[in-house]
């Protein structure tokens, strides 16, 4: 061990051993140099006081439909979340934020917001693991349910039973006994039943969620806080998917800035459309959260079967595109005028290809009633929800089209959006980028002295990335293969649980699709507590795209 100068020990004399946490540096010592793990604490702290404030519009949204147990959720929620917020910050210090502290920061920012978005669902009837799962679904934008109740207006709840005696409901009882003596006093003052089964305000959060993991809640951290300075840009090199971390400005602040105007701004577009094409406003709002954030949560248990209008079909399909679309284009067309750049965009073209030549080979396969029009509207829309990996369906069929018909949407569930967009799973510039790869070393057989660079519009692909995607190409189908053994080997009891299910089960989690095939077709109501694990363990790390995680498994990770 280094020594400390005469003067830095003065200093510190009286005082506790800082114990593993610290390091001691020789010289002049004003106190201990805080590790990584402080500050990412000291950092995470002020992500769950944000997430804690971001939980009063929910509770708001109770309020205005009269939901006193709503009101009580989310009020607790909050609290709770600002409690733990506050005593991170506390136990934590400020420092800089090294690369290895951005990895530690983004891969926890994510679990925690999960852990605690689940808070409502707990205090409104829900288990932990159901609560967690719908929760982690909303986060990384997988979509993905175990909610099975709905009422008379076709909107999901929580179950009754469930619902008429948990602690929110308790809380509020136990509040208006308390400073009234009646039990219905406080909810009363909101026109309100104690015995609600509080829907629209649950609904609101969990639409939310998916809004807030649509371009991700470490973008958002960046985005409204500009005194990260040189941490928000090392955040935004490990959060981000793109194959270049490069910004589209030179201050990553900037860039976040840009990219929430923009998703903002379709989120207000497409809420206007939809409220023109006749879906009520409060719908209209729901879907443009999770349509552009590709996720896929309804308000309406029957989805957007609910509305059957050709209107908002077409409307949700050319959201779909743009959310699972490079929001680099959408900055070249929205800041450059520069419309061009979508034609120009390789991954752009092959992503529109694989999509017409997904849609026609499910024509092709045939098993679908109708005539030809009808057949084209309802593959069309679930081709395009598939391969954006967000989740909506027009149709209760899909599940009993052929078995061609349902492989061509396992792989849409693979391959996913494009990158540096809200779409899931493994990109089509990974796969267009595998693909020339491929080409170029059956050339290279043929003609060993060729020199033939792989290029993306127009632009040649380093080696090391290169090498890069292969490895995560390997490693995606490595945990897919993993998880779906284990998948299968945990519902081998349950008897609709066949190897489509398992297979579609872990593809849909991982790449952030939400429905699967099988028994997973609608909702995973029917898999068991551990599957369900399972299910949010494969959600987790297809949205941290695997790497950011394995690499807090490494043991030099964690050494100094």
């Amino acid at each position: 061990m280094k020594r400390v100068s005469v003067k830095g020990w003065k200093q510190n004399r009286g005082r506790l051993d800082p114990g593993p946490f610290f390091y001691i540096y020789p010289g002049d010592w004003n106190g201990p140099e805080p590790m990584s793990a402080r500050i990412a604490i000291h950092t995470l702290g002020l992500l769950m006081i944000i997430l804690g404030a971001l939980m009063l519009v929910p509770a708001a949204v109770s309020v205005i439909y009269a939901e006193p147990s709503g009101v009580a959720a989310f009020l607790l929620s909050s609290m709770l979340t600002l409690a733990a917020g506050y005593a991170m910050r506390r136990l934590g210090c400020s420092g800089d934020v090294e690369h290895s502290d951005a990895f530690l920061i983004v891969t926890l920012g994510w679990l925690l917001a999960a852990l605690f978005g689940a808070l409502p669902f707990v205090l409104l009837g829900m288990g932990f693991v159901d609560s967690l799962f719908e929760s982690m679904s909303g986060f990384t934008t997988t979509g993905a349910t175990i909610l099975t109740d709905y009422d008379s207006k076709g909107y999901w709840i929580v179950n009754p039973d469930a619902a008429s005696v948990c602690v929110a409901s308790g809380v509020i009882d136990a509040l208006s006994r308390l400073f009234a003596g009646d039990s219905a006093t406080i909810a009363a003052l909101i026109d309100g039943e104690i015995g609600d089964r509080t829907y629209l305000g649950l609904l609101f959060w969990r639409s939310f969620t998916q809004f807030l993991g649509g371009l991700g809640i470490i973008l958002l951290f960046i985005a409204i806080l500009p005194q990260l300075g040189v941490a928000g840009r090392q955040l935004y090199y490990v959060d981000s998917s793109r194959l270049t971390k490069e910004t589209i400005t030179p201050r990553v602040k900037d860039t976040a800035r840009i990219y929430w105007g923009i998703y903002l701004l379709m989120v207000g577009l497409e809420t206007f459309m939809l409220s023109l094409a006749g879906m009520p406003v409060y719908d209209s709002l729901l879907t443009a959260f999770t349509t552009i954030a590709t996720g896929g949560f309804s308000p309406q248990a029957s989805g957007i079967v609910a509305y059957s209008s050709l209107p908002i079909e077409a409307i949700a399909m050319l959201f779909m595109l743009l959310g699972a679309t490079s929001f680099n284009l959408h900055y070249n067309f929205l800041y450059r005028g520069s419309l061009s750049a979508y034609a120009r965009d390789s991954e752009f073209r092959f992503f529109l290809y694989i999509l017409a030549s997904s849609i026609v080979l499910i024509l092709v396969a045939g098993g679908i009633e109708g005539d030809v029009l009808h057949r084209l509207r309802i593959v069309s829309f679930q081709v395009v929800s598939t391969m954006t990996t967000t989740g909506f369906t027009n149709n209760f069929s899909y599940d009993t089209w052929p078995v061609a018909s349902g492989m061509v949407l396992l792989v849409l569930m693979l391959v996913g959006g494009c990158v540096g967009s809200t779409g899931g799973a493994i990109k089509v510039a990974r796969i267009l980028l595998i693909l020339k790869y491929g080409k170029r070393e059956l050339i290279e057989m043929i003609h060993p002295r060729a020199v033939k660079p792989i290029k993306m519009t127009k632009a040649t692909i380093q080696e090391d990335i290169i090498r890069s995607i292969l490895f995560f190409a390997l490693l995606y189908l490595i945990v897919f293969f993993c998880a779906s053994l284990a998948m299968a080997l945990t519902e081998s009891g349950n008897p609709g649980f066949d190897l489509i299910s398992a297979v579609s089960a872990v593809a849909t989690c991982m790449g952030g699709v939400g429905p699967g095939l099988g028994e997973v077709a609608f909702d995973f109501s029917h898999v068991t507590p551990v599957g369900k694990i399972i299910g949010v363990i494969c959600m987790y790390v297809g949205r941290m795209e695997i790497l950011p995680v394995l690499v807090l498994f490494l043991p030099g990770f964690w050494d100094k």
